[in-house]
């Protein structure tokens, strides 16, 4: 047991600060470091990149997944790297063509997504989803991808199967039960 002023922590409160600690820790490393590129490119054009993105998902009949994000936002990072997870990534490389925008800290990018009925307000990561012709065909704007550190890569590839068979978006299940 941890010492404490008033007192002792009993076990179970031990547990959960470690616990909250290795969250944390295990966060870090998909920061961007100072200096660093994270996947959200402040100086995009974003036109330009949805244009030659629908373009490419045209031509090869897929959707193109816009992911409105920044690099201080952890869900956004882990969101990220779930999309470039294994059997996720081999899935939506066939299915998907990406562009990733930077929100900034709510401050770009922000007529992108009213112009895309993207609604922020439930936070980030948000995505829309295109056909190859730009008319939106699902987006997540009950805040469906916000908490991204709770889905394992296995869940995000079950939401982005909902996304292209379904035509709809769903709340990932954070249990890691398929």
């Amino acid at each position: 047991m941890i010492s404490k002023r008033e007192g002792t922590l009993g076990p179970a409160r031990v547990i959960a600060r470690i616990a909250a600690c290795l969250l944390c820790l295990s966060a870090a490393p998909l920061l961007a470091a100072p200096g660093e590129q994270g996947p959200y490119d402040s100086g995009l054009n974003v036109k330009k990149a949805l244009a030659e993105a629908q373009a490419r998902a045209a031509s090869g009949g897929k959707l193109v997944m816009v992911v409105f994000g920044a690099n201080w936002c952890t869900d956004c990072l882990v969101l990220h790297r779930s999309l470039e997870n294994g059997a996720t990534r081999d899935y939506a490389l066939r299915n998907f063509e990406f562009v990733d925008v930077d929100v900034g800290k709510f401050d770009r990018n922000l007529d992108v997504a009213r112009h895309l009925g993207v609604n922020l307000n439930k936070g980030i990561p948000a995505a829309v989803f295109l056909d190859g012709a730009g008319h939106p065909v699902a987006a997540t704007n009950e805040g469906e991808l916000e908490s991204s550190r709770k889905y394992p890569p296995e869940q995000i590839l079950k939401f982005l199967r909902g996304v292209v068979e379904q035509r709809k978006v769903e709340f990932p299940d954070h249990s890691g039960k398929n």
